[in-house]
């Protein structure tokens, strides 16, 4: 399977202090959804249990459970920063992950930003967010849901 859906950008890691180079992975999407649609979509846990994965916990500390794709669960996430329906920023695996979410007339625009990594982590990690970004949109628009077959075959854009 080849996908065709948006690449992320591999980019330097600037305003964070870390020793060697770091990168993050950014993506940018846009749905013709109100923010508050696109906001519930990333953090009702009924819907993200229909494209992401079960979650359970309270507060600000959770569990992801996959439903599919290279990661099994369940995964750590720990909220650090809501500001609905605009921003959320989440721990996992001790690394930061930023949503950011604007509306213009009837598009929302997502942000996703994974930061911290290594180069070499990119290459893993950037299909998997492609991935997970192509199931939100799949969900947001009541398309049958991408699979995670093939996405593998994309880390050598994320290099």
């Amino acid at each position: 399977m080849t996908t065709s859906s948006t690449l992320g950008e591999v980019r330097p890691e600037h305003d964070r202090p870390v020793d060697g180079a770091r990168v993050l992975l950014h993506y940018q999407r846009s749905y013709p959804r109100p923010v508050i649609d696109v906001w519930s979509a990333c953090t009702s846990r009924e819907q993200l249990g229909r494209w992401l994965g079960t979650v359970a916990g309270e507060g600000a500390d959770l569990t992801v459970d996959p439903v599919d794709g290279p990661v099994s669960g369940p995964l750590d996430v720990r909220v650090e920063r809501c500001e609905a329906p605009h921003a959320l920023v989440v721990r996992i695996d001790g690394r930061d992950l930023e949503l950011r979410l604007t509306q213009v007339g009837v598009v929302t625009t997502v942000e996703l930003i994974r930061r911290d990594l290594r180069p070499d982590e990119a290459e893993a990690i950037g299909p998997r967010w492609q991935y997970l970004l192509d199931r939100l949109g799949a969900h947001l628009e009541s398309r049958p849901l991408p699979r995670w077959a093939g996405y593998q075959d994309l880390a050598g854009e994320y290099r």
